[in-house]
Protein backbone atom coordinates (compact mmCIF):
# COMPACT_ATOMS: atom_id res chain seq x y z
CA UNK A 1 0.00 0.00 0.00
CA UNK A 2 1.21 3.28 -1.01
CA UNK A 3 1.93 6.37 1.34
CA UNK A 4 -0.76 8.49 -1.13
CA UNK A 5 -3.40 5.60 -0.90
CA UNK A 6 -3.43 5.59 3.24
CA UNK A 7 -3.48 8.85 3.14
CA UNK A 8 -6.84 8.95 1.16
CA UNK A 9 -8.25 6.25 3.11
CA UNK A 10 -7.39 8.42 6.67
CA UNK A 11 -8.91 11.12 4.94
CA UNK A 12 -12.57 9.28 3.66
CA UNK A 13 -12.72 7.96 7.24
CA UNK A 14 -11.93 11.26 8.85
CA UNK A 15 -15.09 12.87 7.09
CA UNK A 16 -17.58 9.97 7.17
CA UNK A 17 -16.41 10.52 11.42
CA UNK A 18 -16.46 14.26 11.07
CA UNK A 19 -20.37 13.85 9.37
CA UNK A 20 -21.77 10.98 11.95
CA UNK A 21 -20.45 13.44 14.77
CA UNK A 22 -22.48 16.57 13.11
CA UNK A 23 -25.49 14.55 12.03
CA UNK A 24 -25.72 12.86 16.00
CA UNK A 25 -25.25 16.60 17.44
CA UNK A 26 -22.15 16.10 18.61
CA UNK A 27 -21.03 18.88 17.02
CA UNK A 28 -22.09 21.93 15.74
CA UNK A 29 -21.57 23.56 11.95
CA UNK A 30 -18.50 26.21 13.14
CA UNK A 31 -15.77 23.24 13.02
CA UNK A 32 -15.84 23.25 8.78
CA UNK A 33 -14.52 26.71 9.04
CA UNK A 34 -11.90 26.23 11.42
CA UNK A 35 -11.06 23.18 9.31
CA UNK A 36 -10.58 25.30 6.28
CA UNK A 37 -8.81 27.87 8.17
CA UNK A 38 -5.86 25.02 8.83
CA UNK A 39 -5.86 23.39 5.42
CA UNK A 40 -2.75 24.56 4.29
CA UNK A 41 -1.47 21.87 6.96
CA UNK A 42 -2.55 19.25 4.41
CA UNK A 43 -0.27 20.75 1.64
CA UNK A 44 2.54 21.11 3.97
CA UNK A 45 1.95 17.18 5.00
CA UNK A 46 1.08 16.10 1.01
CA UNK A 47 4.83 17.72 0.58
CA UNK A 48 6.71 15.81 2.89
CA UNK A 49 4.77 12.72 1.79
CA UNK A 50 6.29 12.93 -1.40
CA UNK A 51 9.61 13.61 -0.24
CA UNK A 52 10.28 10.36 1.77
CA UNK A 53 7.97 8.08 -0.99
CA UNK A 54 10.24 5.66 -1.38
CA UNK A 55 12.71 6.25 0.66
CA UNK A 56 14.39 4.34 3.74
CA UNK A 57 12.50 6.97 6.00
CA UNK A 58 9.14 5.86 3.82
CA UNK A 59 7.54 5.71 7.20
CA UNK A 60 7.54 9.42 7.97
CA UNK A 61 5.10 9.59 4.69
CA UNK A 62 2.56 7.46 6.67
CA UNK A 63 3.24 9.34 10.03
CA UNK A 64 2.16 12.59 8.17
CA UNK A 65 -1.25 10.95 7.21
CA UNK A 66 -1.36 9.72 10.68
CA UNK A 67 -1.16 13.30 12.13
CA UNK A 68 -3.95 14.84 9.60
CA UNK A 69 -6.48 12.63 10.66
CA UNK A 70 -5.88 13.07 14.52
CA UNK A 71 -5.53 16.37 14.28
CA UNK A 72 -8.62 17.41 12.36
CA UNK A 73 -10.51 15.17 14.26
CA UNK A 74 -9.45 17.17 17.58
CA UNK A 75 -9.92 20.87 16.25
CA UNK A 76 -13.41 20.48 14.85
CA UNK A 77 -14.44 18.27 18.72
CA UNK A 78 -12.82 21.73 19.86
CA UNK A 79 -14.57 24.38 17.42
CA UNK A 80 -17.97 22.66 17.10
CA UNK A 81 -18.36 22.39 20.39
CA UNK A 82 -21.60 24.19 22.37
CA UNK A 83 -20.35 25.63 25.29
CA UNK A 84 -18.99 28.61 26.64
CA UNK A 85 -15.28 27.90 25.45
CA UNK A 86 -16.42 28.36 21.90
CA UNK A 87 -15.17 28.02 18.51
CA UNK A 88 -12.53 31.18 17.50
CA UNK A 89 -14.74 31.82 14.35
CA UNK A 90 -18.01 31.55 16.62
CA UNK A 91 -20.36 33.91 19.10
CA UNK A 92 -20.76 32.03 22.67
CA UNK A 93 -22.60 33.38 25.65
CA UNK A 94 -23.10 32.24 28.71
CA UNK A 95 -24.66 32.88 32.71
CA UNK A 96 -24.82 31.95 36.39
CA UNK A 97 -28.08 31.99 38.32
CA UNK A 98 -28.00 34.25 41.57
CA UNK A 99 -28.08 31.71 44.50
CA UNK A 100 -29.70 33.03 47.88
CA UNK A 101 -26.93 32.43 49.85
CA UNK A 102 -24.40 34.43 48.18
CA UNK A 103 -24.50 37.57 48.99
CA UNK A 104 -21.29 38.96 47.65
CA UNK A 105 -19.22 38.78 43.99
CA UNK A 106 -15.00 38.81 42.98
CA UNK A 107 -14.61 39.25 39.44
CA UNK A 108 -11.90 39.20 37.45
CA UNK A 109 -11.50 39.69 34.20
CA UNK A 110 -8.32 38.76 31.95
CA UNK A 111 -8.86 40.80 28.85
CA UNK A 112 -5.04 40.63 27.36
CA UNK A 113 -6.27 42.68 23.63
CA UNK A 114 -9.97 42.26 24.11
CA UNK A 115 -12.16 45.30 24.22
CA UNK A 116 -14.78 45.13 27.00
CA UNK A 117 -18.09 46.37 27.71
CA UNK A 118 -19.54 45.47 31.20
CA UNK A 119 -23.56 46.69 30.72
CA UNK A 120 -26.51 47.68 33.02
CA UNK A 121 -27.31 44.84 35.67
CA UNK A 122 -29.57 42.49 35.46
CA UNK A 123 -31.22 39.38 37.93
CA UNK A 124 -28.79 36.83 37.00
CA UNK A 125 -25.24 36.79 38.76
CA UNK A 126 -23.67 37.43 35.96
CA UNK A 127 -24.05 37.07 32.25
CA UNK A 128 -21.93 37.65 29.22
CA UNK A 129 -21.55 37.24 25.34
CA UNK A 130 -18.50 36.77 23.21
CA UNK A 131 -18.53 37.84 19.80
CA UNK A 132 -16.89 36.02 16.51
CA UNK A 133 -13.56 35.99 16.04
CA UNK A 134 -11.88 37.03 19.69
CA UNK A 135 -10.38 34.64 21.82
CA UNK A 136 -12.73 33.13 24.21
CA UNK A 137 -11.88 32.84 27.87
CA UNK A 138 -11.32 30.35 30.70
CA UNK A 139 -14.39 30.74 32.86
CA UNK A 140 -13.83 29.17 36.59
CA UNK A 141 -16.69 29.89 38.64
CA UNK A 142 -16.48 29.22 42.60
CA UNK A 143 -18.46 29.75 45.82
CA UNK A 144 -16.58 30.48 48.71
CA UNK A 145 -18.89 30.87 51.92
CA UNK A 146 -21.29 33.35 50.68
CA UNK A 147 -18.77 34.80 48.25
CA UNK A 148 -19.36 34.01 44.48
CA UNK A 149 -15.65 34.06 42.87
CA UNK A 150 -15.11 34.15 39.06
CA UNK A 151 -12.40 34.28 37.26
CA UNK A 152 -11.86 34.84 33.37
CA UNK A 153 -8.90 33.87 32.06
CA UNK A 154 -7.36 34.49 28.65
CA UNK A 155 -6.67 31.19 26.77
CA UNK A 156 -3.30 32.04 25.62
CA UNK A 157 -2.29 28.76 23.46
CA UNK A 158 -5.87 28.26 22.07
CA UNK A 159 -6.06 27.98 18.51
CA UNK A 160 -5.39 30.43 16.09
CA UNK A 161 -7.13 33.31 17.98
CA UNK A 162 -3.76 33.35 20.45
CA UNK A 163 -1.78 34.35 16.55
CA UNK A 164 -4.53 36.09 14.72
CA UNK A 165 -7.38 39.17 14.69
CA UNK A 166 -9.52 39.83 13.05
CA UNK A 167 -11.44 43.16 12.98
CA UNK A 168 -15.29 42.72 12.15
CA UNK A 169 -16.68 46.17 12.65
CA UNK A 170 -18.25 45.62 15.94
CA UNK A 171 -17.36 48.05 18.82
CA UNK A 172 -16.73 45.16 21.04
CA UNK A 173 -15.62 41.71 21.86
CA UNK A 174 -16.97 40.77 25.10
CA UNK A 175 -20.36 41.67 26.61
CA UNK A 176 -20.57 41.34 30.13
CA UNK A 177 -23.32 42.43 33.22
CA UNK A 178 -23.66 41.48 36.62
CA UNK A 179 -26.23 41.47 39.35
CA UNK A 180 -27.99 44.20 40.10
CA UNK A 181 -28.41 43.39 44.11
CA UNK A 182 -25.03 41.08 44.56
CA UNK A 183 -22.26 43.86 45.80
CA UNK A 184 -19.22 43.82 43.52
CA UNK A 185 -15.58 43.74 43.52
CA UNK A 186 -14.19 43.67 40.19
CA UNK A 187 -10.78 43.62 38.56
CA UNK A 188 -9.92 44.31 34.82
CA UNK A 189 -6.68 43.75 32.96
CA UNK A 190 -5.67 44.60 29.54
CA UNK A 191 -3.47 46.09 26.79
CA UNK A 192 -4.78 47.68 23.88
CA UNK A 193 -8.21 47.92 24.96
CA UNK A 194 -11.33 49.38 24.78
CA UNK A 195 -12.74 49.29 28.50
CA UNK A 196 -16.38 50.63 28.61
CA UNK A 197 -17.62 50.02 32.25
CA UNK A 198 -20.99 51.16 32.78
CA UNK A 199 -21.91 50.49 36.61
CA UNK A 200 -24.61 53.08 37.58
CA UNK A 201 -27.06 50.21 38.14
CA UNK A 202 -24.32 47.57 39.61
CA UNK A 203 -23.83 48.18 43.51
CA UNK A 204 -19.89 48.16 42.86
CA UNK A 205 -17.71 48.26 46.27
CA UNK A 206 -14.19 48.22 44.35
CA UNK A 207 -12.78 48.41 40.81
CA UNK A 208 -9.51 48.27 39.79
CA UNK A 209 -7.69 48.42 36.18
CA UNK A 210 -4.98 47.81 34.62
CA UNK A 211 -4.50 48.25 31.26
CA UNK A 212 -2.17 49.95 28.95
CA UNK A 213 -2.56 52.19 25.81
CA UNK A 214 -6.44 51.64 26.64
CA UNK A 215 -9.37 53.28 26.52
CA UNK A 216 -11.19 53.04 29.87
CA UNK A 217 -14.51 54.70 30.34
CA UNK A 218 -16.21 54.13 34.25
CA UNK A 219 -19.34 55.21 34.81
CA UNK A 220 -20.77 55.00 38.25
CA UNK A 221 -24.32 55.31 39.88
CA UNK A 222 -25.39 55.82 44.03
CA UNK A 223 -25.92 52.79 45.17
CA UNK A 224 -23.26 52.17 47.88
CA UNK A 225 -22.03 54.62 50.57
CA UNK A 226 -18.88 53.77 49.57
CA UNK A 227 -16.80 52.51 46.73
CA UNK A 228 -13.02 52.30 45.76
CA UNK A 229 -11.05 53.13 42.29
CA UNK A 230 -7.81 52.09 41.03
CA UNK A 231 -7.13 52.56 37.51
CA UNK A 232 -3.67 52.29 36.46
CA UNK A 233 -2.26 52.88 32.61
CA UNK A 234 0.73 53.70 31.13
CA UNK A 235 -0.61 56.22 28.00
CA UNK A 236 -4.21 54.96 28.76
CA UNK A 237 -6.74 57.64 28.48
CA UNK A 238 -9.27 57.29 30.99
CA UNK A 239 -13.37 59.07 31.50
CA UNK A 240 -15.02 58.89 34.22
CA UNK A 241 -18.88 60.25 35.25
CA UNK A 242 -20.43 59.86 38.20
CA UNK A 243 -23.77 61.52 39.79
CA UNK A 244 -23.95 65.40 40.84
CA UNK A 245 -24.49 63.76 44.20
CA UNK A 246 -22.02 61.88 44.72
CA UNK A 247 -18.53 62.57 46.22
CA UNK A 248 -15.40 62.25 44.67
CA UNK A 249 -11.73 61.96 46.17
CA UNK A 250 -8.76 61.73 43.87
CA UNK A 251 -5.48 60.71 45.68
CA UNK A 252 -2.32 62.47 44.81
CA UNK A 253 -1.02 65.27 43.21
CA UNK A 254 -0.29 64.37 39.53
CA UNK A 255 -3.98 66.17 37.81
CA UNK A 256 -4.20 68.99 40.66
CA UNK A 257 -4.48 71.77 38.51
CA UNK A 258 -7.04 70.29 36.43
CA UNK A 259 -9.26 69.17 39.51
CA UNK A 260 -8.58 72.86 40.76
CA UNK A 261 -9.92 73.78 37.48
CA UNK A 262 -13.28 72.35 38.05
CA UNK A 263 -13.96 72.81 41.37
CA UNK A 264 -11.96 70.39 43.43
CA UNK A 265 -10.37 71.31 46.65
CA UNK A 266 -7.17 70.11 48.00
CA UNK A 267 -7.58 67.95 51.00
CA UNK A 268 -4.98 65.79 53.08
CA UNK A 269 -3.06 64.99 50.20
CA UNK A 270 -5.79 64.46 47.56
CA UNK A 271 -8.48 66.75 46.05
CA UNK A 272 -12.21 66.36 46.85
CA UNK A 273 -15.17 67.02 45.24
CA UNK A 274 -17.45 70.16 45.94
CA UNK A 275 -20.31 67.54 47.39
CA UNK A 276 -17.51 65.16 49.22
CA UNK A 277 -18.04 66.68 52.46
CA UNK A 278 -21.86 65.98 53.00
CA UNK A 279 -22.34 63.27 50.35
CA UNK A 280 -23.85 59.87 51.33
CA UNK A 281 -22.22 58.32 48.94
CA UNK A 282 -18.80 58.88 48.29
CA UNK A 283 -16.02 57.44 45.65
CA UNK A 284 -12.45 57.35 46.31
CA UNK A 285 -9.70 56.95 43.15
CA UNK A 286 -5.94 56.29 43.39
CA UNK A 287 -4.94 56.71 39.15
CA UNK A 288 -1.71 56.76 37.24
CA UNK A 289 0.31 59.58 36.61
CA UNK A 290 1.13 58.02 33.37
CA UNK A 291 -2.06 58.08 32.09
CA UNK A 292 -2.17 59.84 28.73
CA UNK A 293 -5.70 61.92 29.59
CA UNK A 294 -7.88 62.15 32.90
CA UNK A 295 -11.28 63.63 32.85
CA UNK A 296 -14.32 63.76 35.20
CA UNK A 297 -17.83 64.77 34.18
CA UNK A 298 -20.56 64.69 36.72
CA UNK A 299 -24.19 64.50 35.42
Amino acid sequence: MTPTRFRWGLILIQIGILLILRNTNVINDSFWEELIVYFPVVLIAVGIEKIFTKSRLQFISYATSVLIFFGGIAIAVTAGQDTIDGSFFSESSFEFERKPEINRTSAVLNLEHADLTVREAGRDLVRGRFNKFTRKPKIDYTVDGNEAVINFTSRKHSYLGGVVRIDTGDPQDWYISFSEEVPLSLECYGDQSDIHLNLTSTPLEKLKVEADDSKIYVRLGDLLPEVGLTIFGEDSNLRLRIPFEVGLRVDGDDYGAYLKEIGFKEEDGGYVSEAYPEAESRVKINIDNNLSSFSVDFF
